[in-house]
């Protein structure tokens, strides 16, 4: 496991490394080790073809090597250049595994096209989190998806089981999906009149499955007030409550925080909020929505507003909901 890097001893002589399989329960054969000089090796060996070397990304502070082992396998050895980058690193080789551990040992070359649109993916990522703090409807986004996790999917599910079903910063259109259903969360400062940004024509889109809409409504509070929660208050608590089951529910933690452009920042304790409402609506029948086949040839990327008011037909009870998703 990656918890075992560590305790590697760097390879003997110049050119080689020590490597272990990762995990012995994953269908891809991924290696940690060290190289001569005690860096951090990742490597993963799979059918594929060379034209691949040429997709293979630059990034900042990682080398990436790609090379012929036998036959039409070949491995990708991906190092870490700077020790002190370890943690971001091993998150990142994690979320590779996670990204694959859906193939089977048949599909390495599938595996190893994943595993290079993911590094880029991870690329994009840390350089976005590096260059800028998060926008204030991104923190509002994000306050409200931690709530949601921590009050409505925890207490139900378990922290690791309510962090799987936490798939929104992994590119897809949603935020959350249980037992199949697809819960939708938007959050928004409590006004009179509050509308529900929808950011396209598919996010909606019945044909991706039942889809909820969990609109929640936050107020601001002096940061002191014991009541209120910052963005950091909010992950420090899912990151205490992952703790107690061990490394690999942190990480996925971390690797979703990541996903999300978050890292631990002072900036991040200068707001808090409090939940005021929660309200849970089915996406069913004439919901007021945008669906693609409603849109003309040509137009595409569609975001528009729902009104929360227009929406109270279809409001259902939230705990059985998730209670029936899940049976």
């Amino acid at each position: 496991m990656l918890d075992e890097w560590d305790q590697i001893v760097p390879a003997s002589e110049p050119g080689a490394c020590n490597v272990r399989l990762a995990d012995a329960r994953h269908p891809l054969d991924f290696k940690i080790g060290k190289n001569f000089r005690s860096k951090y090796v990742f490597q993963i060996d799979a059918l594929c073809t060379p034209e691949l070397k040429k997709s293979v990304p630059k990034l900042t502070g990682i080398d990436c090597t790609f090379e012929p082992i036998a036959n039409d396998r070949f491995r990708l050895s991906i190092t870490l250049g700077d020790p002190a980058d370890f943690r971001n690193f091993r998150l990142m080789c994690m979320g590779l595994m996670l990204a694959t551990d859906n193939l089977s040992p048949l599909q390495s070359d599938r595996g190893m096209i994943v595993v290079l649109d993911e590094l880029r993916r991870w690329q994009d990522m840390l350089r976005q989190r590096r260059e800028r703090l998060l926008a204030r409807t991104e923190i509002i986004g994000l306050v409200g998806e931690l709530l949601f996790l921590r009050d409505v999917l925890v207490p139900r599910f378990g922290i690791l089981s309510a962090l799987r079903c936490w798939i929104g910063h992994e590119g897809h259109e949603q935020d959350f999906t249980v037992g199949g259903t697809i819960f939708e969360v938007k959050t928004q400062i409590v006004t009179a009149d509050r509308r529900i940004r929808i950011s396209s024509e598919d996010q909606l889109d019945p044909v991706q499955g039942r889809i909820f809409i969990c609109n929640q409504g936050i107020a601001p509070l002096p940061t002191t007030d014991s009541a209120s929660d910052t963005l950091n208050r909010l992950a420090g608590d899912i990151r205490n409550l992952a703790t107690d089951y061990g490394h690999s529910t942190v990480d996925l933690f971390e690797i979703a925080l990541l996903n999300a452009r978050y890292e631990w920042k002072d900036e991040y304790d200068e707001e808090a909020w409090i939940l005021v409402d929660r309200s849970l609506y089915a996406v069913i029948g004439d919901f007021p929505r945008i669906e693609r086949n409603d849109l003309r040839a040509g137009v595409e990327l569609v975001t528009y507003s729902i009104r929360v008011a227009d929406c109270e037909q279809y409001r259902v009870n939230l705990e059985e909901t998730i209670s029936e998703t899940a049976a």
